[in-house]
């Protein structure tokens, strides 16, 4: 676990108890809530620098997907793992069942692009299955935590292979769900599919009797902007913003 997952997952644990403890800044006492939402000021200043630079399309694309997978990090870090495997109803997925096929449509989907983007006029437009990661994955092993590891590394490489992709591919043609769709239609695919999916997570864990923090709320708009942060590439920002909220926590105590 990143000393981010960390703090987060710590934040996870802040009822209304605790973000009302004393924190000072600037020689005055505010509270530990106001630590959090400092640290989400620090953040949001960073992506309107970020997001003020020149980006290719599919990056400015690709980092509201960044976003969406931060807020799903914050609902999930520290989650328990007893929760990961219980379904909320019969026939219904787990937590885990959920994530892994987060994880198989996050690979599936950067490979369908990055071959529409690449592929000769010669070659179908359908990327043959044979190079597909299977639709019915094994579930994803370890705690929540690895879980999430996986997913990140994941995005990672979308954003790597797809973060720049040309203005005249982005409407090259493509394929989705029986659909003629192209570049531009596939790459904003990938945010809503993380959003459902986290939705689908909160529904999970509703039915299963547990509930958010109002610490864990505020983290997870936290991560949310700082992942859009990494997503336009201000990486060593994103890193400083992280580095800010595990030094202020520090200063709250046990």
């Amino acid at each position: 676990m990143s000393d981010f997952d960390a703090a987060l997952a710590r934040c996870g644990t802040f009822d209304e108890d605790v973000l009302a403890r004393p924190w000072p800044w600037r020689g005055r006492q505010r509270d530990v809530r106001y630590a959090l939402y400092r640290t989400l000021e620090d953040a949001q200043e960073a992506h309107v620098r970020a997001s003020a630079g020149a980006h290719p399309e599919s990056r400015r694309i690709l980092a509201l997907a960044q976003h969406a997978f931060g807020a799903l990090r914050g609902l999930l870090a520290g989650l328990p793992g007893a929760l990961l495997d219980k379904a909320p109803r019969a026939g219904e997925w787990s937590l885990r069942e959920t994530l892994s096929h987060m994880l198989a449509v996050e690979q599936r989907y950067a490979l369908q692009t990055r071959y529409a983007v690449d592929r000769t006029d010669e070659e179908p437009i359908r990327i043959p299955n044979a190079r597909l990661p299977p639709t019915a994955p094994a579930n994803v092993g370890g705690e929540v935590e690895a879980i999430l590891a996986r997913l990140a590394e994941a995005r990672a490489e979308t954003n790597r292979w797809l973060g720049d992709v040309a203005p005249a591919a982005m409407t090259r043609p493509t394929g989705w769900a029986g659909h003629d769709v192209d570049v531009r239609f596939r790459l904003h695919r990938f945010a809503p599919h993380v959003v459902e999916h986290t939705i689908q997570c909160e529904k999970t864990l509703l039915a299963l009797g547990w509930h958010q923090t109002e610490g864990r709320r505020i983290a997870r708009r936290l991560a949310a902007v700082v992942g859009e942060v990494e997503g336009l590439g201000a990486v060593a920002d994103a890193r400083e913003i992280e580095a800010r909220l595990v030094e202020r926590l520090a200063s709250v105590g046990p």
